[in-house]
């Protein structure tokens, strides 16, 4: 599969400006033989934490059909970070969408600090084939998460696919977990992801594709970008059974070891 991983750069609160960011890409991607596009956390509107945001989501269902008939026409898919309002709920939720299938849909279950105020969290993870691979989808900070991660693998997912607004002054966990998230699960990883500022955060920028050994493919740095990288499937597999001078995380596990780590905890306090 060929993969489009596309990072935008001052994304501006503006759902009709970044609905036309997102056909342009589509198109170019169709260009270059990409098979799924990946976009950044939050790429419809902008990632902007304020209360604007409901608003914006309002717009975000027109905007989503308008992307699925894309999707539709050019045969190429793509995963893409939206504002969802159900039934009065905003969610920082994430897009997927397939030729001629109805659109997947995945709610961020862990949110990050000020992201608490405006959202809610998700209550289930997502995992699915998208152009041929099994995929799971998890959102920026959830890179943080070691569990949210190894359960996608553990249910199915070759491909992690991670639309993300990483903060620039966390760089450091984002270049680690990026990296490490697929060297323990054997997976290839897309980080889609912002650069530049929102007048607030400035973000990290540096959207990647990494591999199954944890050896970076691509690296945006800090423009605006589409990367165009071809996954292989026999890499997974390879890296899976340690073929590869890698380790065989998946294969050496030993559950029966491990049980503790789901059990409820009680949260620490904040501080």
């Amino acid at each position: 599969m060929r993969i489009g991983v596309v990072q935008i750069v001052n994304a501006q609160p503006d759902m009709v400006a970044s609905l036309r960011a997102g056909l342009t890409r589509l198109q170019e991607a169709r260009e270059a033989g990409v098979d799924l596009v990946v976009f950044p956390e939050l790429f419809l509107g902008g990632y902007y934490v304020d209360q604007a945001m409901v608003k914006r989501a309002g717009q975000a269902r027109a905007a989503l059909a308008r992307l699925q008939a894309a999707v539709d026409n050019l045969r190429v898919s793509c995963v893409v970070g939206v504002p969802d309002l159900r039934d009065g709920v905003l969610f920082d939720a994430v897009a997927i969408l397939r030729p001629d299938q109805p659109p997947g849909r995945y709610a961020k279950t862990h949110l990050f600090r000020s992201e608490r105020e405006l959202f809610t969290q998700g209550a289930t993870l997502w995992t699915g084939e998208i152009a041929g691979w099994q995929c799971g989808v998890l959102v920026c900070y959830e890179l943080a998460f070691p569990e949210v991660a190894r359960a996608l693998a553990l249910s199915g997912a070759r491909l992690l696919i991670a639309p993300a607004a990483f903060g620039k002054a966390r760089q450091r966990i984002w270049q680690t977990a990026t990296i490490s998230r697929a060297l323990e699960n054997g997976c290839y990883l897309a980080a889609a992801g912002h650069a530049g500022s929102n007048g607030a955060t400035e973000f990290a920028g540096h959207s990647r594709v990494v591999d199954p050994s944890g050896e970076l493919l691509a690296d945006a740095a800090e423009r605006a970008e589409m990367l165009v990288v071809e996954l292989r499937s026999r890499i997974v597999d390879e890296v899976r059974a340690g073929r590869l001078d890698t380790h065989a995380c998946l294969a050496d596990r030993r559950p029966e070891l491990y049980g503790a780590l789901t059990e409820p905890r009680e949260k620490p306090a904040r501080r």
